[in-house]
């Protein structure tokens, strides 16, 4: 039984603990979805050699981000989100110390420092500590009713505005402003509209996703979004924001002026790499580590959004899964399992949109490009090939063959045979495979 206290020494209060046998501390900063997954991970396997400790900022447990969609357009709830609510940790004998900040590691004494003054020790610490909302270059993003999308926080403010509007409906319209149309987004200004907002959308590329999809596609995607009560504003950005406590409107580079009630900024993330490159930890975009999620501290790891692997970053959760796997297996079994940043297919939580999109999407001289396209019924299909093997995939519309491409793509296939039959789905090209297998076979 572990007998938890703290010992005051020089003005200082450190965590002290009873005789554990020789379990060893760890410690884990940051409660997000990597933290959650990652425990996960280990109590799949032998963590009975840890006494597990993890601190989060937030007040409940780890929650699906990904699901702060859904919530704000009442696909969802709260309560349907959250994974681990505090029972879970103390179920699982997790010592969970939830609202709280990491304000410094202290590698000498092994130990981090909270907001609260207090100095938690560690055998092996792993930051998790994720990313926070990239900031836009525009004047005045103080005044109040402008949000980031990235909290249940932020959701509640969001949905209080919301019911705001709902009671005040029959007075008046309200004008939500969206700056950025990358996935996160697109699904906030499509929750907004369902709430009965009038939005409007700013994005500085010349089409949606456009680190996702070609131009085609990204118009096939703003014509259906349109249909939905979305307007958008294309090259061009917010140059300040106009006010005197609350938010009015917004004055764009063009020097088109926008009226608006709320905005929405969701142009990317930022790593939380501060806290790691203080304590003297290798990276430059994030915290550097290598193919086993180790940092330059040998008694510290990373996992998640706040990390650098080879000069690349990460927001997607597919990445991040394999990383949690790789350091649970090196903790617990003491397995060498690389990290690899293979490609991830990009989809789109918006109710009635079917887009799929992986690897290679800008057509270039290298590719050999197979296309199909259908105006009248939204169907927009663009396969990239090069040296035979598909390297990218573009779909909108339908999607239906989107996961046989993707595992094409990653297990590099060669398709020269069915080449041919791919855009015209699975029951052709398998169909064609099939039976050129059984024409060789003959031969043969």
């Amino acid at each position: 039984m572990v007998q938890q206290g703290w010992l005051v020494w020089c003005g200082e209060r450190y965590e002290v603990a009873g005789v554990t046998g020789k379990k060893k501390k760890l410690l884990i900063v940051g409660n997000g979805m990597a933290a959650g997954r990652l425990l996960d991970e280990l109590i799949k396997r032998d963590v009975s050699g840890f006494e597990v400790t993890v601190i989060g900022d937030e007040r409940q447990g780890s929650y699906n981000r990904i699901m702060l969609s859904p919530v704000l357009a009442g696909e969802t709830d709260v309560p349907a989100i959250i994974g681990k609510p505090s029972s879970w940790y103390r179920d699982r004998g997790i010592r969970f110390v939830s609202g709280v900040q990491v304000k410094a590691v202290e590698r000498e004494r092994k130990c981090v420092l909270t907001s609260e003054g207090n100095r938690l020790r560690y055998d092996h610490l792993i930051l998790a500590v994720g990313s926070r909302p990239a900031k836009i270059p525009a004047e005045n993003q103080q005044l109040n009713n402008i949000y980031s999308f990235r909290t249940l926080r932020d959701v509640d403010r969001l949905l209080n505005v919301a019911r705001f509007h709902d009671r005040q409906s029959r007075k008046t319209d309200t004008d939500a402003l969206v700056i950025g149309g990358g996935l996160l987004g697109l699904e906030a200004a499509y929750g907004l509209a369902l709430k009965g907002l009038r939005v409007t959308l700013v994005h500085r590329s010349g089409w949606l996703l456009n680190r996702q999809l070609d131009k085609t596609a990204g118009g096939y995607l703003q014509r259906v979004l349109e249909e939905k009560n979305i307007r958008f504003i294309l090259n061009d950005e917010v140059a300040r924001f106009s006010g005197s406590h609350e938010l009015k409107s917004a004055e764009l580079k063009s020097g088109q002026s926008l009226s608006c009630k709320l905005c929405v900024i969701a142009t990317g993330i930022t790593p939380n790499k501060e806290l790691g490159l203080a304590a003297g930890l290798k990276g430059a975009r994030g915290v550097a580590v290598n193919p086993y999620m180790a940092t330059s501290d040998e008694d510290i790891s990373a996992i998640g959004e706040c990390v650098e692997f080879k000069g690349e970053t990460f927001g997607l959760v597919e990445p991040i899964w394999q990383q949690c796997i790789t350091l649970a297996e090196r903790l617990c079994n003491n397995i060498k399992l690389p990290f690899e940043n293979t490609p991830v297919p990009t989809k789109l939580k918006v109710s009635g949109v079917n887009l799929f999109s992986a690897g290679d999407f800008i057509t270039t001289d290298e590719h050999r490009e197979l296309v199909y396209r259908d105006d009248k019924a939204g169907i927009y299909r663009k396969l990239l090939l090069r040296d035979n093997r598909i390297v990218g995939a573009v779909l909108f519309g339908d999607a239906r063959d989107g996961q046989d491409y993707f595992t094409m793509l990653s297990e590099k296939k060669d398709v020269s045979k069915i080449a041919p039959f791919l855009l015209m789905g699975r029951a052709f090209y398998q169909d064609s495979d099939q039976q050129q297998d059984s024409d060789g076979a003959v031969a043969a």
